[in-house]
């Protein structure tokens, strides 16, 4: 029979952690012990996010892999991995010396980081020429990598501004937002409202020579004193990515944070001046006692 269907070839699934983890296996790269290492190391630097329990890269994972394979292609070889590996474990056997190995090793590394550091430079990984020219200027468009992530550019910047975004949004400088009243603390520059990969912040106009950057929203005051200086107060803040913590007002002199809510009542058990309402599935909301070796729980009953 003749059947009019029509089949696309479709490319492998991407790594979940149990498929990634086998194949290391099969390469024999890493040990039991170092999986879960490397599986972190890839997700705290952001060269990968998991989506639906699989492994998707990210911009910056993008750029990396592609710099790595492009420079440094011997490092990033399966054979050359498993044989080093090989070779660590018969120096922990006592058949094989390591200064000599590290010496054959670091050697050549050195060599080709140093001849690297000089050859190549940043545009040559964080951008990928298009066909395609500029509409305002008529130079070449580039996809570049910005701290927002990626977005196509013209490769006349500074001389040409226009940039928009991947999906084909043009987008245009704008004056940045003064923050009104306020100068930097650290160098009496003006504050500049900017937007970063999580969000809007407060950061220095005198960016890169001053670094400081604040939070958009002002933390609030819990009224419970810091139980580590007895200066300052405790503050509602977030991180980063949103989550919710509470630190001292005194930070940076005072470094002590907690990720649940404060409570002015003193532990009852080892007279620690706070406790903290910890609310979990299994055993619901709790008042707990923050330090850990102290193990006091309370059921808070609901109103």
């Amino acid at each position: 029979a003749i059947r009019p269907e029509q089949h696309f070839t479709e490319p492998p699934p991407r790594y979940s952690e149990a498929s990634l983890v086998r194949s290391l296996e099969e390469h024999d790269i890493g040990r039991p012990s170092t999986y879960a290492s490397i599986i972190s190391t890839l997700l705290q630097r952001e060269y990968v996010e998991l989506i639906n329990k699989r492994f998707h890269p990210t911009d910056v994972g993008r750029v990396v892999g592609k710099f790595l394979v492009q420079h440094f292609t011997r490092y990033v070889d399966y054979d050359f991995t498993a044989k080093l590996e090989d070779d660590l474990d018969a120096v922990s056997r006592g058949e094989a010396e390591w200064i000599p190995l590290l010496r054959n090793f670091w050697g050549p590394f050195k060599e080709q980081v140093e001849t690297k550091d000089k050859e190549v430079q940043r545009s040559d990984v964080t951008q990928e020429l298009l066909d395609e020219d500029c509409p305002k200027c008529g130079k070449k468009l580039s996809s570049r990598l910005g701290r927002s992530g990626r977005f196509i550019g013209c490769t006349g910047y500074p001389e040409c501004d226009y940039t928009r975004n991947i999906d084909g949004e043009e987008t245009t400088a704008s004056e940045p937002e003064v923050v009104e009243g306020r100068k930097c603390p650290k160098c009496e520059s003006d504050l500049w409202v900017r937007t970063g990969k999580y969000g809007k912040f407060i950061g220095c106009s005198s960016y890169p020579k001053c670094k400081h950057i604040e939070s958009l929203e002002q933390p609030e005051n819990t009224g419970v004193e810091c139980p580590k200086c007895n200066k300052g107060e405790i503050l509602t803040r977030k991180s980063r990515r949103g989550k919710v913590f509470y630190s001292c007002s005194e930070y940076p002199t005072c470094d002590y944070a907690l990720w649940n809510e404060p409570i002015k009542e003193a532990c009852p058990n080892c007279q620690w001046p706070i406790l903290t309402i910890k609310t979990t599935k299994s055993k619901g909301t709790e008042k707990v006692c923050p330090q850990k070796d102290c193990g006091f729980s309370e059921k808070v009953e609901s109103a």
